[in-house]
């Protein structure tokens, strides 16, 4: 099982042994946290990028980036910008390049995550279907904690009813056997772990979690409604009377009840208790690493990383 983003990142340049680095097109690296990050990205061997956003911006950054460590002749090995204008016209194009196989991974780097997530359903571009199910999954982990935080869906189910957490609980199932966990435990958080009648949520979390103990969600070990706090801690558990869960304190996954509740947590665990993250859009054509205005480089090497790894399962 991997724990930590040091043993992720190590599985990622174990699977690409031998092999080039993937080819990944970065959509609208326009931070200096992103452009760092590429470059280390390039100097591990994972990737090889294609750049698309504003030509003349994105390489007076790299300039400026590219130190001792990193020669611009081995930088520029690979490393392709496509000029695009606005942030809507360099996600088409990367979207479009990765829909025709020229792209194995994506990252959404400057572009609003909203706004890249409508282009995902476009018509014209054609890169997911209506039938797929595509969340975005948060990984954390912070030193109180023992193994790594599976956080879901904080970017693009807004309002998820009982079939979007069974879509949200299978993604999050499926990238928590890519780190190497058998059998994920996921907690369904509410505000409280009673199931009351006049708390819908509650009611809703604790027919998914039967529906999971039937075998009608596979791979993946669900308790709820839980609070968050009995999720980490099997102690308060106890103090409050919850015995008997197999899930409580021991959670890979966590699954909010909204989309801006999953948004709060990883962006208060990220930017207040400081946890290193990783984020990817899991589902679609390719992998799709994230970068938040909160994430700093390391974060956003990690969601390339990640990204490397489940593209290469």
């Amino acid at each position: 099982m991997i724990t930590n983003f040091a043993e992720l990142r190590k599985h990622a340049k174990t699977a690409l042994a031998g092999k080039a680095g993937l080819r990944i097109g970065v959509i609208l690296p326009t931070d200096p946290a992103h452009i760092e990050a590429i470059l280390e990205a390039v100097d591990d061997g994972l990737v090889k990028p294609t750049l698309f956003g504003p030509a003349l911006e994105i390489n007076k950054l790299l300039d400026e980036a590219v130190s001792d460590s990193f020669g611009s002749d081995q930088v520029n090995i690979g490393m392709e910008i496509i000029d695009c204008a606005t942030a809507d016209n360099a996600a088409r194009k990367a979207l479009e390049s990765a829909q025709k196989g020229e792209l194995d991974i994506l990252l959404k780097a400057g572009q609003p995550t909203r706004e890249l997530v409508d282009l995902l359903y476009d018509k014209q571009i054609g890169f997911a279907g209506k039938k797929e199910t595509i969340t975005h999954i948060g990984v954390l982990q912070h030193n109180r904690y023992h193994k790594l935080m599976l956080v879901s869906d904080g970017a693009v189910i807004a309002e998820p009813d009982a079939a979007a957490k069974m879509s949200i609980l299978t993604n999050a199932a499926s990238l928590a056997h890519v780190l190497e966990i058998e059998t994920p435990k996921a907690a369904l958080l509410a505000a409280a772990e009673g199931i009351y009648p006049a708390v819908p949520v509650s009611m809703e979390e604790a027919a998914l979690a039967k529906m999971a103990d039937r075998g009608q969600i596979k791979g993946v070990l669900v308790d709820g409604p839980l609070s968050f706090d009995i999720a980490i801690s099997a102690d308060v558990a106890k103090s409050k009377g919850l015995t008997g869960s197999p899930v409580a304190g021991d959670t890979d996954i966590f699954v909010p009840p909204t989309m801006s509740t999953a948004n709060g947590v990883y962006k208060a665990m990220v930017h207040y208790a400081g946890a290193e993250a990783a984020g990817i859009i899991y589902g679609a054509r390719v992998p799709i690493a994230t970068a938040s205005a909160v994430d700093t480089s390391t974060n956003i090497l990690n969601s390339i990383a990640l990204s490397v790894l489940v593209a290469e399962q």
